[in-house]
């Protein structure tokens, strides 16, 4: 079963936008790619916010990154490894916290595979379980009810659900990490431009399908500027 290890990341206090994306794609993201057994390496740089909750249970976010492997214990392989020890040591040159989130993914519906560059635009959106939901089967639950849904989104070209699968991989780097015991849930939706994703967003299909959902109630929504390293 491929999974993602999705770092959830902000900038270090004094570090320009520009200076921690420069960085992000350059330095880090050259350390990243030669992990051993890393499958694809994205970063999703936060291009427009329409969305945070006061009360998210992570730090402030500026970017998530989305790296996979074949398993969890490929993972903890390459966690092992001397290139995890130089990416960990790069963390707090340009990082301020990082909050880690092992997902599995669902392609609901759209091209199986995403070329860089196929769709110009990327709606993101982390969501936590409602009041009273409960976590047993909440993962099947929501494919079958509300998995539909993103197709109807106008202009709206592909969608992928990523679940939290485990939360007991924090990395210790010398930067605070957050907590990741709210998050339930990191969702993708692809537009051809920023202005076909805003009015898809803005129109009752996607206002119901990120502030809709029965089960899930969305913490921080993007719009995303996605960076393909390998």
């Amino acid at each position: 079963m491929t999974i993602y290890r999705s770092a959830l990341i902000n900038r270090r206090e004094g570090l320009s936008e520009a200076r921690f994306r420069e960085h992000w794609i350059r330095v880090h993201g050259a350390l990243a790619a030669r992990l051993p057994g890393l499958g694809t390496y994205r970063q999703n740089h936060i291009a427009e916010r329409f969305l945070e909750a006061r009360d998210v249970p992570v730090q402030t976010i500026d970017g998530i990154s989305q790296l996979s492997f074949d398993s969890i214990a490929a993972m903890e392989a390459s966690d092992a490894s001397p290139e995890y020890a130089l990416c960990k040591a790069d963390i707090p040159l340009f990082q301020g916290g990082i909050t880690i989130l092992v997902l599995r993914s669902e392609r609901l519906f759209g091209s199986e595979t995403l070329a860089r560059g196929q769709h110009g635009a990327k709606l993101a959106w982390l969501s936590t379980r409602r009041a009273g939901v409960p976590a047993e089967g909440l993962h099947e639950r929501w494919l079958s009810g509300s998995g539909p849904a993103g197709a109807a989104v106008p202009g709206a070209r592909r969608q992928v659900q990523n679940f939290v699968v485990d939360r007991s991989h924090p990395v210790q780097a010398g930067v605070p990490a957050g907590s990741a015991d709210a998050v339930e849930a990191f969702s993708e939706l692809w537009f051809d431009d920023a202005e076909s994703l805003r009015a898809g967003l803005a129109s009752p299909a996607g206002q119901r399908l990120v502030h809709g959902d029965p089960l899930l109630a969305p913490i921080a929504v993007y719009r995303i500027d996605e960076v393909h390293i390998v």
